[in-house]
């Protein structure tokens, strides 16, 4: 999964078969066994989720594996947090007037593999909303979200997100994008299709089924925002 500033080759996202994660830039791995955790043990979501409380203020993020591994990725950063807070602002207030259940950047949700990712940005149909509260499903909700967002600041590579949007989409996701201030693009996933690049478009808008009427200013809400006026 390469991709190069003049071709911009990508996969299909059907491509994707449990693949091996890539490396993560500044990302740290641990084995959970180092933790006395496994995948298999009943009490992980309740270990994870107290460990990131009581690091919260060190800034770093955390996710587990597919191959029992914890995650310990470096701070956002600016620009990369003010262009998550727009997308995830805009992505609300859509929300609100529409249906549905949007999630942060600090959102985990548990995947069949056994991994727990959160994207930048998160969007689960109406009809989804009630199994958010089920036992099960707390902390972490056992659910795939129907649109996910990747925001790439400069801690991230372009393999780690699109394994990271093809393991979504693996398991359900209906839509999803990979938006990349410094080229200044978009891709579009779907499941079953070859990904659609958006070479700076002014706006970016949700598909019929998934995020009807939605319509992102990504030129002045990421591409042109906290831009060096020199």
């Amino acid at each position: 999964m390469t991709m190069t500033t003049t071709t911009r080759t990508l996969p299909p996202p059907e491509a994707h078969l449990h693949p091996k994660p890539p490396p993560r830039s500044g990302t740290v791995s641990i084995p959970l066994s180092e933790f006395g955790q496994s995948l298999a043990n009943a009490g992980l979501d309740d270990w994870f989720e107290s460990f990131t409380e009581r690091n919260a203020d060190s800034g770093q993020t955390y996710a587990i594996s597919s191959q029992g591994m914890l995650l310990i990725m470096p701070p956002t950063g600016n620009p990369g947090s003010l262009h998550e807070r727009e997308f995830a602002g805009a992505l609300y207030v859509w929300t609100t007037e529409h249906g549905g259940y949007s999630f942060l950047p600090t959102s985990r949700f548990i995947l069949p593999d056994g991994s727990r990712f959160g994207p930048d940005a998160a969007w689960i149909r109406e009809e989804l909303i009630p199994a958010l509260w089920e036992a099960h499903n707390i902390p972490f909700p056992h659910l795939v979200p129907d649109f996910i967002a990747e925001i790439k600041s400069p801690s991230n590579s372009d393999e780690d997100l699109i394994h990271k949007i093809n393991l979504f989409l693996e398991y359900g996701t209906r839509l999803a994008w990979f938006i990349d201030a410094t080229t200044r693009r978009v891709i579009t996933f779907r499941p079953g299709q070859e990904p659609e690049v958006l070479h700076d478009p002014e706006f970016v808008d949700g598909d019929d089924d998934v995020l009807p009427g939605f319509r992102f200013a990504a030129r002045a809400r990421i591409f042109d925002y906290f831009t060096n006026p020199q």
